[in-house]
């Protein structure tokens, strides 16, 4: 990696942990009580809610719907993610209602179809990514948008994306609410042991998807039970670091 490259992934990540604390006050507008006049809710600081922070998937979620509110502070938060020559990378397609069925109805046919020619097809995980459309309240297809001739490399923007993502997830886990993302059909079976970020002709058709852009996954939001957030395990971070 060049001296230059470095300098700019530096910068991207050091800029990250800088904004966390915006994206929480922004996202505290829009946060909604049982109990507006109780003053019994003690606020979590930024660092206790990235520690709660987890994968929330459809199958925890308990069916109540979530508010658009919601989900405008999510996508808010994204839009303050770090951007290296503020190319703001990030492209959001969300889905709700009857479009949401139609996401899980696309993934359950795309996994059938690439599952039944190596084989390996299961009824049981088709009918889950149905349920799993059927259980959330939001589906958000997350995606990059590449200007070609930007003069960041690919990696800096696609860190970008993830770190609008995260942005989203922390947001969520504040409101109280879960949120899962998903990797289902992104990556072209031609090219998934690769592990290149190449999407097949199908979900390119699906999400209308110009040559600039890329789908990285899907954002799957819906309401559940605080003990959803369970604690989680990480090693030591001095087992990480080196001084």
């Amino acid at each position: 990696m060049s001296e230059r490259s470095a300098t700019a992934i530096a910068s991207v990540v050091a800029a990250c942990g800088a904004s966390f604390l915006t994206y929480f006050m922004l996202a505290k507008q829009y946060q909604q009580s049982d109990d507006e006049n109780s003053n019994d809710s003690k606020q979590e600081s930024t660092l206790e809610i990235i520690k709660k922070r987890r994968s929330v998937f459809p199958k925890q979620y308990n069916g109540e719907p979530v508010a658009r509110e919601v989900v405008d502070a999510m996508l808010e938060a994204a839009r303050w993610a770090p951007t290296h020559h503020l190319t703001e990378p990030w492209h959001f397609i969300v889905y709700s209602g009857e479009s949401r069925l139609a996401v899980g109805n696309f993934l359950a046919e795309d996994y059938k179809e690439t599952a039944t020619a190596s084989g390996k097809f299961l009824e049981k995980k088709y009918e889950k990514k149905l349920k799993n459309a059927k259980a959330s309240s939001y589906i958000i297809a997350l995606c990059l948008d590449r200007n070609p001739n930007s003069k960041c490399p690919e990696v800096e923007e696609i860190c970008s994306v993830a770190m609008a993502v995260q942005n989203m997830h922390l947001v969520s886990t504040e409101m109280g609410v879960g949120s899962y993302w998903s990797s289902a059909s992104v990556y072209d079976p031609k090219e998934k042991k690769s592990r290149a970020i190449i999407n097949s002709a199908a979900i390119r058709d699906f999400l209308e998807l110009s040559p600039t852009q890329t789908c990285l996954g899907w954002l799957f939001v819906g309401s559940c039970e605080d003990n959803c957030f369970k604690s989680g395990l990480r090693k030591p971070i001095a087992d990480k670091v080196v001084w």
